[in-house]
């Protein structure tokens, strides 16, 4: 039910050059800064705010399509429009770090969850990058601060690390492993990134509305000697996840 003291939050000017849609936009951006609205809040319906505010259903709707579009707020079928929860944003692509160190740099608590750990015979996709007839399939579901933000699907061959199946993959991250434990040190990463539309099982593993876009990234991870030693393919929760970088000029 619409909080009857909403209205006192709005000074909707009719006769204003300046068009409504924007004065009503202006408004609710004021409320989430004041925090009136957090993130993940409901907000009133279409409906409600035309009768609370006396303005047109394409006024609200031209308001509510610029702030969907800037990242403010989000539609979720059938359950309404909610404030939008802040995207994580890592430097992926500007420094090499595990994923429990770069969470821990943002401030947020990473945890893991691994769905399944086995050795299996070395895919063909993977038989370029390594001579390994067997290597680790390791599938795991990652948080931030217990928000489901990726599935990370890895391969690494056995050869160069012998039983690393029986370490815990949830205590311990995969790249602290192969240091300590084989000491081998990633020096350097190839990635590849593209957008995607998730299927049934990320959807429901990162509880995701359908239809759901993700961040697809494939990793080739190699020692300073070019060896390669790891191939993951990542997907990333699109609306809580975002990624910056720095180019350089050259000369």
């Amino acid at each position: 039910m619409i909080d009857k003291n909403l209205r006192q939050h709005f000074r909707i000017a009719k006769n204003s050059p300046v068009p409504l849609y924007y004065q009503l936009k202006s408004a609710i951006l004021e409320l989430f800064e004041n925090g009136y609205y957090k993130p993940g809040d409901k907000l009133p319906t279409e409906a409600e705010f035309c009768e609370l505010l006396d303005i047109s259903r394409p006024t609200i709707r031209q308001a509510f399509a610029e702030l969907i579009h800037e990242g403010y707020i989000t539609r979720q079928k059938a359950k309404g429009t909610f404030v939008s929860v802040p995207k994580v944003e890592g430097n992926f692509f500007m420094k090499l770090s595990s994923y429990d160190e770069e969470m821990k740099s943002l401030g947020l608590v990473p945890s893991t969850k691994v769905l399944q750990k086995e050795t299996l015979p070395t895919p063909e996709g993977c038989q370029s990058l390594w001579e390994s007839e067997t290597s680790l399939y390791l599938k795991r579901l990652r948080y931030a601060d217990e928000k489901e933000m990726v599935v990370v699907e890895t391969y690494v061959p056995s050869a160069v690390f012998p039983d690393i199946a029986q370490h815990d993959f949830e205590t311990s991250s995969l790249y602290q492993i192969m240091e300590e434990r084989y000491q081998c040190k990633i020096a350097y990463v190839d990635r590849v990134v593209e957008t995607r539309l998730a299927d049934e099982e990320i959807q429901s593993l990162l509880h995701m509305e359908q239809p759901a876009v993700i961040l697809y990234v494939k990793t080739k991870a190699y020692t300073a000697d070019d060896r390669c030693v790891e191939y993951s393919t990542a997907y990333y929760h699109g609306e809580r996840n975002t990624f910056k970088m720095r180019l350089i000029q050259q000369g």
